[in-house]
């Protein structure tokens, strides 16, 4: 098959997956780790939420746990992870595609997966969006990216932040029902440099119970209209 067919199909896949999501509801949690050099963990920050569709359509979030950061030398808050809400979990829709040159790598087996790799690069960089650069993988059955690696990038450079250091993205994607696949995945590692050493910290986000929503309340108490991934 012609690589511009397998982009025109994985492309309208993420239309039509990024538009079926947001009929689920699904747990995300968010998770920080300092690690030692043996890569034992030493301090945690955690925030579990809930996501759900209301009536009118829009998704709202409510958090259930956020116990105390036991982190010993970053200082995380809440909003240190809304560097997230950057880095879009459909990046290739049919109206982003035109945005990036898109090359044809070949093929890989990806566990009991045929994929098709491609390599992905933003054709011109913008201040206020950020684009993918990196690699994605294609089922060759159902032709939708179900594994992607690389970095969101702008005008002013790598997308992070001193208190959220990540830039290389490890994504993953679960089959929830037929030819629909989901977010549910995400690893990043980075080095914190120190007085006399450096700091490895770890990135994971868990996106689980994909369950289709049923009618919710159009604000559930304690929910906030959800702008996260």
């Amino acid at each position: 098959m012609p690589p511009d067919e397998i982009i025109r199909r994985f492309s309208a896949n993420e239309d039509a997956m990024l538009h079926a999501r947001s009929g689920y509801s699904f747990r995300k949690t968010i998770r920080v780790q300092e690690l030692d050099d043996k890569g034992q963990v030493t301090g945690e920050f955690q925030i579990i939420a809930d996501d759900a569709p209301g009536p009118d359509g829009k998704p709202y979030e409510t958090v259930v746990k956020h116990p105390p950061s036991t982190m010993m030398v970053m200082n995380m808050v809440g909003e240190d992870a809304d560097v997230l809400n950057r880095m879009p979990l459909f990046p290739l829709t049919t109206s982003q595609t035109p945005k990036y040159d898109i090359k044809y790598i070949g093929m890989q087996k990806l566990d009991e997966l045929t994929t098709y790799i491609f390599e992905v690069k933003p054709k011109q960089v913008e201040r206020t969006r950020a684009l993918f650069d990196g690699v994605v993988w294609v089922d060759s059955a159902d032709f939708a990216i179900v594994k992607t690696t690389g970095k969101w990038i702008t005008e002013l450079g790598e997308v992070s932040s001193p208190q959220f250091p990540f830039t290389t993205f490890d994504s993953l994607r679960e089959n929830v029902s037929p030819k629909q696949w989901f977010p549910s995945y995400i690893r990043s590692d980075a080095s914190v440099p120190l007085k006399n050493s450096n700091l490895h910290v770890r990135l994971t986000v868990l996106w689980q119970e994909y369950k289709p929503a049923t009618s919710a309340p159009a604000n559930p108490a304690g929910a906030s209209p959800d702008h996260r991934p």
